[in-house]
């Protein structure tokens, strides 16, 4: 076993607020000090009550798109991370059958569940506690206010609940190039998105939460063989994404990928999930994965229309790093 079990400890300090005391900023573009700096929210602070209002608006026809993927056993979770697992503490089938619940809730049938998952499952936000490097994540707080027993004490995606409403903004990069879905390893950059933008007729606003179709996960349900989902790779965003997010103030992103940004990561690259880091670490943008985007843009291809009023917060978990959602886009 070659295993390094080696450590050299830090050589800097932490304060009583969980920052590095005059810790590394990231190279630009990053938003560290820019929305104050104890600031846990990062770019979810560019949608204000004015542009929620203003996205109300787009309501027109009262057609309601749910985003989310089923939350079940078998669905598209990552290899690292387990399986949901559903169960019943009581259901009403016991009471139709007969068991020791008719005599304690006598005439009474009903059902009580419990879910048992990774809070990275299914159709998810990823927070700002989620991706970290050299000891610093968001805002520059220490990695280490996230930890086993108390959680992210830093950037825990509760600091969210009340946020992530607002305009929604599809960009079908795959109907874009004509094509049903983008093949594995195929990076999403700057040109590309504006390109969509230009194709779509659609306006960037400050605040703006940003859908981003590639058709990549309609494709595991249709695979036969899961496990090849899993080995070819899969579309997304690239590293040069990350310059135009910056300068049209994207307030967040959600990708119909289980990662979100392209996989085999670009080369050169030195770090895992290397645009985890740029994004969520280095802007303070929230990352959806697993979102589904088919009926939504069927109906946006129809009319042309690609903005919509969205509702999408987390789960107010507290001090947590992650959080299902169902997002709901109403035209």
């Amino acid at each position: 076993m070659n295993e390094d079990l080696s450590w050299n400890p830090p050589d800097y300090r932490v304060d009583r607020d969980g920052k590095v005391i005059s810790g590394k900023t990231p190279t630009h573009p990053h938003n560290w000090g820019r929305f104050g700096s104890l600031d846990e929210k990062g770019t979810a602070n560019l949608i204000s009550p004015e542009s929620i209002v203003q996205a109300s608006r787009l309501i027109s026809d009262g057609e309601v798109f749910s985003l989310s993927i089923p939350l079940e056993r078998g669905g598209p979770v990552h290899p690292e991370r387990l399986d949901l697992l559903h169960l019943f503490h009581y259901a009403a089938g016991n009471f139709v059958t007969g068991s020791a619940l008719n005599t304690r809730f006598p005439k009474f049938q009903g059902s009580d569940d419990y879910i048992i998952m990774p809070l990275q499952v299914g159709t998810q936000w990823d927070g700002l506690s989620h991706a970290a490097s050299e000891d610093l994540l968001y805002n520059g707080f220490w990695a280490g206010t996230v930890e086993g027993y108390g959680g992210a004490r830093r950037c825990g995606i509760h600091n969210l609940r009340g946020s992530l409403i607002g305009r929604g903004v599809l960009l079908d990069i795959a109907r874009y190039h004509n094509v049903e879905y983008l093949n594995p390893g195929y990076a999403i950059d700057g040109k590309d998105l504006q390109e969509c933008v230009e194709h779509e007729g659609v306006d960037i606003h400050v605040g703006d939460i940003l859908l981003i179709r590639t058709g990549h996960l309609p494709r595991y349900y249709s695979m036969s063989e899961k496990a090849e989902f899993w080995k070819i790779g899969a579309p997304g965003l690239g590293r040069d994404s990350c310059e135009w997010l910056y300068e049209m103030n994207i307030s967040a992103i959600a990708v119909d990928t289980v990662a979100a940004e392209v996989e085999p990561f670009e080369e050169p690259w030195d770090v895992i999930y290397p645009l985890h880091i740029k994004l969520i670490r280095d802007l303070g943008l929230s990352v959806g994965e697993s979102w589904w985007f088919e009926e939504l843009a069927k109906a946006c291809e129809n009319d042309r229309r690609y903005e919509f009023f969205l509702s999408a917060p987390p789960l107010s978990v507290t001090n947590g790093s992650g959080s299902p959602v169902n997002p709901i886009a109403i035209r």
